[in-house]
């Protein structure tokens, strides 16, 4: 049964498949894989329902994106906010939108598109080949049926394909690549030198007054959240798994009923020329693509490389660079004439034209590996694995019924649960309802265990799953309401606080007494001789630079007048509250004629990109106003 469940299941999938294919709207297919759930929709998008079940699934697909990207820095608490939730249906909302509009513009993926793909896919390739096992195991453990995800790819590329066609329709004129050129060519000298914050921290002492001050004027600095300790029983199928019993009867049992499972499949390694015909192309051409094939097989026969032939003349985008090789091939993958004929050939041998609503195809197979099957003994762990999986996975769902009725009909105590299946009753540690570790990093976790039912009421929780293969249910053990940190507790850190707010002042304020200055004296290395400072030099293309220093320098260094001769000396405030004085000396105009080919090329990229992205958001914003789109806040 939870095998099946698998099947549907999408939790870490969407993320995998962003690295898998790189596409834009990789989070947002995911209605299509939703079996059942609530009735309750979060918004009605032109008569379309985006239900609750599918909203929640990408708000925490999103959270689980912002928690891996962000690391040690993540805050749960920004992703709780009215403004995060809205932008993960905003997402959805659109791609609603676009899939519509794409479907009635025409868009499509053929099934030749489609197979070229995946087979291009690297995580598909062994040794750079396509590889159907690779295929078949990569998707099954994406949980996905290979029809569904197939489905799943179709939709993705069909929406790329879309958001590439407005991106491809925008221009740009000579003129626009010229003044871009102008741009980017232009190189800027300059000097610099850093007043760092650090550099005054130790002259700066804080009054017990000031800390006390800042401590009462900024209270919700310092003030713990709500926290909650609860008891908690937790069912499984990992835990089941280590107490399942399996004699050696069952493991032979299962490979008996199952040895299809652990045959290598036969299969060919093929390569093909391509001639594209249309299904309703007239007799003329039809002919002369023929003629053509023919030609070309006969060459392949004769002693011509296959390879190179492929190269010239197929007509396939996916494999023609590859010399025509379409890794290995099973039964099923392709088109039925072109199947036939691929598994009617020897070793070596080149067809004659194959006839396929795509046009014409030369075959040639390179290589065939006959069907094998796997002894016992070298698959015997893999099949004790699966087969204690597979009761552990009986034994969670015989139990997980009574788990959730137990916890429900007796919902002022945990205990006859656990006596009831043998489950341990344990205890968390403190969190709150935006953090927490252990069993509390599931935001399900700290979301029922300050519900109502389960903060207020002092009663279970409801079963809550955690994932397809794991229950737990929850009651609380005690509370702490927020309060004010006392001031001893944070007086060193406000006290460091401050300090870094004084050091900062004083740096800034030093650098805007230093450029005052050099702004009359214009004696820039006996200043910064006098005070200490390090002078160092730089020089930046306006474009394209790989330079580290800090963005604001740059950008400052750039926005400076440069009318006349004389040095430029002005100044900016760092990220880190460094005050970075410098001095411009030479300004060098750019020269479109000067660029080489791969920056004019790159120039031309950019500019079409940019205008083809506003016209893709511009697309997008047409869509939202003539839509017809009604949400539900209170669902979400």
């Amino acid at each position: 049964m939870l095998t099946e469940i698998k099947d549907r299941a999408t939790g870490w999938i969407a993320w995998i498949i962003v690295i898998i294919i790189s596409i834009p709207f990789a989070l947002w297919g995911v209605n299509e894989y939703f079996a059942g759930g609530s009735s309750l929709n979060v918004a009605v998008v032109d008569g379309q329902e985006i239900d609750q079940q599918t909203y929640r699934y990408a708000l925490e697909e999103r959270r689980s994106m912002a928690r891996r990207l962000l690391g040690n820095q993540f805050d749960p608490d920004s992703t709780n906010t009215i403004e995060f939730r809205m932008a993960v249906l905003d997402d959805l909302v659109l791609r609603q939108l676009l899939q519509e509009n794409a479907e009635d513009a025409g868009f499509r993926v053929s099934d030749e598109q489609l197979a070229a793909f995946i087979r291009t896919t690297p995580q598909f390739q062994r040794e750079g080949q396509f590889d159907s096992a690779a295929y078949q195991q990569a998707v099954q453990a994406l949980g996905y049926t290979k029809v569904g995800f197939e489905t799943y790819l179709r939709q993705q590329n069909m929406l790329q394909q879309m958001q590439d066609g407005l991106e491809r329709s925008s221009f740009i004129t000579a003129r626009d690549e010229e003044s871009l050129l102008t741009l980017a060519q232009e190189r800027r000298v300059f000097d610099y030198a850093m007043i760092e914050p650090e550099a005054f921290e130790s002259e700066i002492s804080i009054s017990e007054e000031e800390i006390k001050n800042y401590y009462n004027e900024n209270p919700e600095l310092y003030r713990s959240p709500e926290m909650i300790k609860v008891e908690y029983v937790q069912l499984a199928v990992a835990d089941l798994a280590e107490d399942v019993e399996i004699t050696e009867e069952d493991i032979k049992r299962y490979y008996e009923e199952n040895k299809d499972l652990y045959k290598t499949r036969e299969q060919r390694k093929a390569s093909h020329i391509l001639l594209k015909l249309d299904e309703d192309a007239d007799e003329a051409t039809a002919q002369e693509a023929l003629r053509k094939a023919q030609s070309l097989a006969q060459k392949a026969r004769d002693g011509e490389d296959f390879a190179e032939l492929a190269k010239q003349h197929s007509q396939d985008p996916g494999s023609a660079a590859l010399g025509g090789d379409l890794g290995l091939v099973e039964a099923g993958v392709m088109v039925k004439p072109f199947e036939d004929r691929l598994f009617d050939m020897r070793e070596g041998e080149v067809s004659d034209p194959v006839k396929t609503r795509y046009g014409y195809h030369i075959i040639k197979l390179t290589e065939l590996i006959a069907e094998q099957g796997q002894d016992l003994s070298e698959v015997y762990n893999e099949i004790e694995d699966e087969v204690r999986q597979r009761l552990a996975e009986a034994s969670f769902v015989d139990r997980a019924e009574t788990f959730k009725n137990l916890v429900f009909e007796q919902p002022e105590s945990l205990q006859p649960v656990a006596e009831e299946l043998e489950l341990d009753l344990e205890a968390s540690e403190w969190f709150s309802q935006g953090s927490g570790t252990g069993i509390a990093e599931s935001e399900k976790v700290r979301d029922s265990a300050f519900s109502d039912d389960v903060y207020i009421e002092n009663l279970n929780s409801e079963a809550i799953e955690l994932d397809i293969n794991t229950l737990v249910a929850l009651r609380k053990i005690e509370t702490q309401e927020a309060s004010l940190k006392p001031l001893d507790e944070v007086a060193n850190q406000i006290e460091q606080t401050l300090k870094q707010q004084k050091a900062r002042e004083q740096s800034q304020n030093k650098g805007s007494e230093l450029l005052a200055k050099l702004n009359e004296s214009g004696d820039w290395d006996s200043l910064l001789a006098e005070h200490g400072l390090e002078s160092q030099q730089a020089a930046q293309f306006r474009l394209g630079s790989d330079s580290d220093l800090p963005l604001r320098l740059s950008t400052e260094v750039f926005r400076a007048a440069t009318a006349t001769q004389e040095p430029v000396y002005g100044g900016v405030v760092l990220v880190d509250g460094s005050y970075t004085l410098f001095r411009l000396t030479e300004v060098e105009k750019g020269v479109p004629a000067n660029a080489d080919d791969n920056t004019k090329q790159a120039v031309a990229q950019s500019l079409t990109s940019r205008r083809g992205a506003d016209y893709f958001l511009s697309y997008q914003r047409g869509l939202r106003e003539s839509a017809d789109i009604e949400i539900f806040e209170e669902n979400m």
